[in-house]
């Protein structure tokens, strides 16, 4: 008895591979491919979620409704890998609101992404210190240390990270 495997692998335009993991130089190795095929125009994939930085600056409880308005959530890391992603895309000596706040209650500390509690944290050493009535959570790239959160005023203008779910891929 003989099994025979028909594999489909063709070149899209886009530096785009659709088919079955086939290819000698493994330039194709999932069913669809592309660096953000899963996501909208100017957002970032990374494990499996869309990362998009905004260019306008907001208050925090805007940054939350501009998310929102994108189709996606003021995001928040929920691991260092994460996080470390997330630096790439803030511009150097700038920060972004995280949806990372104590308003209910001063000094406990709720992270959500969406309606799903993070329980990562990666404050700068000294932070959160409630310096000025400081409510509201960024992340930096670049102020007294990159790549670590720092509370500040709801009401100071900063960019968002807002994230949303990627388009699945089927990947063989």
């Amino acid at each position: 008895m003989y099994r025979v495997l028909f594999v489909f692998l063709a070149a899209l335009p886009d530096n785009c591979c659709f088919g079955v993991v086939a290819s000698t130089d493994q330039e194709c190795s999932t069913f669809i491919r592309s660096d953000d095929s899963s996501c909208p125009e100017s957002w970032h994939y990374w494990g499996n979620s869309c990362y998009n930085i905004t260019e306008t600056k907001f208050t925090w409880a805007d940054a939350r409704d501009e998310c929102k308005n994108l189709g996606g959530v003021l995001g928040v890391p929920s691991s260092d890998q994460e996080n470390d992603f997330t630096v790439q895309l803030i511009p150097l000596d700038g920060a972004v609101w995280i949806d990372c706040n104590d308003l209910d209650v001063e000094g406990k500390w709720k992270c959500r992404e969406g309606n799903v509690e993070v329980a990562y944290r990666n404050w700068c050493s000294g932070e959160p210190n409630n310096e000025d009535d400081e409510d509201c959570a960024v992340l930096a790239n670049g102020w007294r240390s990159k790549r670590e959160w720092h509370d500040l005023k709801c009401s100071r203008a900063e960019r968002a990270l807002c994230k949303m779910a990627g388009r699945p891929a089927l990947h063989v």
